[in-house]
């Protein structure tokens, strides 16, 4: 019911932030996106990987598999950060910049 509330006052122009649902899940999207793909987490991850298993603290093929899972990890993440996800176009090509 909200939802459908929501979309007829987009309809007429009429934003409402913090009570607008669809801005609260655009925000809740934003926040996901920020928190997944964080190529900075995953570097660090990876070096910690690494350090485990020249310690010897992780089988070596424990380590080429989570080395490998990090690494794909790593090359989405990136990709996420290039597409520029806070732009979203709308059905004639308009882009609208998110807060």
């Amino acid at each position: 019911m909200f939802i459908i509330d929501d979309l007829f006052l987009r309809m007429l122009g009429i934003e409402l932030p913090g009570l607008d649902m669809i801005w609260v899940m655009d925000q809740l999207q934003k926040y996901a996106y920020a928190k997944l793909y964080d190529p900075e987490k995953i570097k660090n991850r990876i070096k910690e990987t690494r350090m485990l298993y020249e310690l010897n603290e992780i089988a070596p093929d424990e380590y080429e598999r989570t080395n490998a899972e990090l690494l794909r990890q790593l090359k989405l993440a990136l990709r996420a950060t290039e597409m520029n996800l806070n732009v979203r176009t709308d059905i004639l090509g308009i882009g609208e910049e998110y807060e």
